[in-house]
């Protein structure tokens, strides 16, 4: 299982591959050659176009190559047709007739090159036609009573299958029986897939953990061996973060890796690459720093028996009952009994200058060890217990090492034979050339491998002929010689990305102290700069993951900021309402600095906010106005408790009518006055006009007759008593009514 960086999935191919091509390139630049099959899976031949691939011929030779005095040999070939599917054909298999004299004659057979190499028919066959994607196989065979078998001395034989002009080249071994026993241990790695998160979500566990999964096949293939482990401490510490949340599968996995009594060592956390950090200026490798980030509370309340199976120790009770209690990092780092001070950088990475840090991490009691490969040593050193500037420098034999990595790679059971073969190929050689002293070999870093072929190929360290089990410990333990180191290739734009995530992390410990508890942050930061430097990312993939890593870290700095607009100001005090913004899964305290050079505005120079976690916070800060009017620019800024500047600035415009308050002010009261002091003038006016009208006498009508004849009663206009005496009433209560809404309209 392969895991994705953070943001948009990386395309990768399996590490397999990765390591196959690396080999390649750099077996290229050596002048060595690969096998055949390492060759084709890594890099296939040149084709005539992007739609076609050759057909590929593989020979395995049956028991891991090895061919006792007597014995028949038996050799599987198997033809993978490519594109064009192939006709059915003979096949022929010839055997050589002088052993191969050392690694470098062995590279150069397996990589098709036959100069000098005498070869004899012993058998031949028919292999069947193939549709084009498709496999057939046979197997052809001599007898034990085959001359060309007969009176064969110890050593490594050449192997060549040949059909229709394909080729596949092979070798067998002779054993020498004769002799003392040569230790070999095999160190054997317990990792995940890269990530560029910084633990395994339990889904993953989950997944790698259950009987078909990556993790479980690593347990089984190095159960009774005696293969030394070299564990990732990400893996148990991803576990016991889950706490009572783990996975069933995954605790039980812990218990068992706790529970083998194979010697061990930590790697570092996430499997990060120890020379490329020394390269990149550190006196010192990255240890975590904290994973409280990763537990949750409801997982630690007391009991939970999760955390305490896999934990050594286990965790204090607590001492409030219902209050969690979070284990230790030690605790969750902790990989079983192991032998401290390992240090295992990327094959071909370290130089003496690597080794001479990393020895002065070691003590009296527990020194230091450093494991380089064979190749890096001066003139081709293979005695496995060495030192350089006397820091012990364990050399493990690279020719073995990596026919044994391809081995476990192979799915395909020929290629895999053809793999274990070259890998006892190698063995042999290796114990002509150290007699009884110790050969160590290394199971590279890989995590695309079935549990066939992880099985297979420590079977074939534990059962090669002439060899017996041994582990790191004893070899480290011997007599050491001192040897010298060629100068390392160095990945300068690895190292340059190392810099930068150093650099990126620096800014996260400073944007952190806007946090109660600034390792929920950095603790995470320092997680995932580990497993992005893990030694498996390779190529483009590496460059992909580091950029994606920058990217997020870039958004957590930005997760923090200001959101405002612009402001009009309408009185002489009011506050600006600005927002923060704050992304993060916890809450904040920061401190908004707010600044004008404008003497027209007045503001608190600073206010503390407590921002809630995935939120905005609306903040007040105090504004004072003078009388004036125009545009005023504030800037604000927000900051960590400690002066860290936190977000980007702001700029804010402000509109100041400061006197508006005021004139409103008059100007309502001047309304009020104004209706008050009519309402009385009309009052005055109306009495008046009623007074007057009341104190005028009545003068005679001119047209009145003389006679009477026409004579008009004055009490007589057509109106009856009764409403006369209505008029008379009303007219005395007239000025009493007037009288009355006087009083109503100029009272407040």
């Amino acid at each position: 299982m392969t895991s994705q960086p953070s943001g948009a999935p990386v395309p990768r191919r399996s590490f397999t591959r990765r390591l196959l091509a690396t080999l390649a390139a750099g077996a290229l630049v050596a002048g060595i050659a690969l096998p055949a099959t390492a060759a084709s899976a890594a890099t296939p031949s040149p084709s005539p176009s992007a739609s076609t691939s050759p057909s590929v011929l593989t020979a395995a030779p049956s028991a891991n190559g090895i061919l006792r005095p007597g014995d028949a040999l038996s050799v599987v070939v198997t033809v993978a047709a490519g594109t064009s599917p192939t006709t059915a054909g003979p096949v022929t298999l010839s055997l050589g007739s002088a052993p191969l004299a050392d690694d470098a004659s062995i590279d150069r057979w397996l990589s098709g090159d036959a100069s000098g190499i005498a070869l004899q028919q012993i058998a031949v066959g028919t292999l069947d036609a193939t549709a084009s994607g498709a496999q057939s196989t046979t197997t052809l065979t001599a007898p034990g009573t085959d001359p060309a078998l007969a009176n064969r001395g110890a050593g490594v034989y050449p192997v060549l299958a040949t059909s229709a002009g394909l080729t596949a080249p092979s070798v067998v071994v002779v054993p020498a029986e004769a002799g003392a026993q040569t230790p070999i241990a095999l160190v054997v790695p317990i990792t995940a897939a890269p990530l560029t998160r910084g633990l395994l979500t339990a889904n993953e566990l989950a997944e790698l953990t259950a009987v078909d999964g990556a993790l479980s096949a690593q347990l089984d293939a190095v159960d009774g061996t005696a293969a030394t482990l070299a564990v990732d401490p990400a893996i148990p510490a991803a576990i016991r973060v889950l706490g009572s949340a783990a996975p069933p599968t995954a605790v039980s996995w812990l218990q068992r890796l706790l529970a083998l009594p194979n010697d061990r060592f930590a790697l570092q956390f996430g499997d990060s690459d120890v020379a490329a950090q020394l390269h990149a200026g550190l006196t010192a490798p990255l240890t975590p720093t904290s994973l409280q980030n990763y537990m949750a509370a409801a997982d630690f309340v007391q009991p939970a028996p999760a955390v305490s199976a896999v934990s050594t120790p286990a965790p204090a009770a607590s001492s409030t009952p219902g209050q969690p209690t979070f284990p230790s990092l030690s605790t969750l780092l902790d990989i079983g009994v192991a032998t401290p001070n390992v240090y295992w950088p990327a094959t071909g990475s370290a130089g003496s200058d690597t080794v001479a840090a990393l020895g002065t991490l070691g003590s009296a009691d527990d020194p230091a060890h450093v494991l380089v490969p064979s190749t890096s040593v001066s003139g081709g050193g293979r005695q496995a217990s060495a030192r350089v500037g006397g820091v012990s420098t364990p050399v493990y034999d690279a020719e073995v090492s990596r026919a044994l990595a391809d081995a476990a790679g192979q799915n395909d059971s020929t290629r895999r034979g053809a793999s274990l073969a070259a890998a006892q190929a190698y063995l042999s050689i290796a114990r002509a050339a150290t007699g009884d002293q110790p050969v160590l070999a290394v199971l590279d870093r890989g995590t695309d491998r079935s549990r066939v072929s992880l099985r297979a190929t420590l079977g074939l360290a534990a059962t090669a002929p002439g060899f017996t089990a041994s582990t790191l410990r004893a070899v480290v333990a011997l007599p050491a010689s001192e040897v010298s180191l060629s100068t390392p290739t160095i990945d300068t734009a690895r190292v340059d990305e190392v810099r930068d995530l150093l650099g990126d992390e620096q800014s996260i410990d400073r944007f952190a102290s806007i946090l109660d508890q600034p390792e929920l942050l950095t603790g995470r930061e320092r997680a995932e700069l580990l497993q992005v430097t893990n030694v498996s990312w390779t190529g483009d993939a590496a460059r992909q993951a580091v950029s994606d890593h920058r990217a997020a870290t870039r958004t957590t700095l930005d997760s923090v900021g200001i959101l405002s607009s612009d402001f009009r100001l309408v009185s002489s005090s009011a506050p600006l309402r600005p927002w923060v913004r704050n992304d993060l899964p916890w809450p904040v305290t920061v401190v908004m600095a707010v600044r004008t050079n404008d003497v027209r505005l007045r503001v608190q120079d600073h206010t503390t906010i407590d921002a809630q976690a995935s939120a905005n916070t609306r903040v007040e800060v105090p504004v004072e106005a003078r009388i004036a009017n125009g545009e005023v620019s504030v800037d604000l800024q927000l900051y960590s408790p400690t002066g860290v500047p936190i977000g980007s600035p702001q700029a804010v415009d402000v509109e100041v009518r400061a006197e508006w308050e005021n004139i409103g002010i008059v100007v309502v009261i001047a309304l009020i006055v104004g209706f008050l002091s009519l309402g009385v003038i009309r009052t005055i006016a109306r009495r008046r006009r009623l007074r007057a009208e009341e104190a005028s006498p009545k003068a005679p009508d001119d047209d009145e007759s003389v006679d009477g004849i026409g004579l008009k009663d004055p009490d007589a206009d057509g109106r009856s008593p009764a409403e006369d005496a209505d008029d008379n009433e009303t007219d005395e209560q007239t000025p009493r009514a007037i009288a009355s809404d006087t009083e109503q309209e100029t009272r407040p």
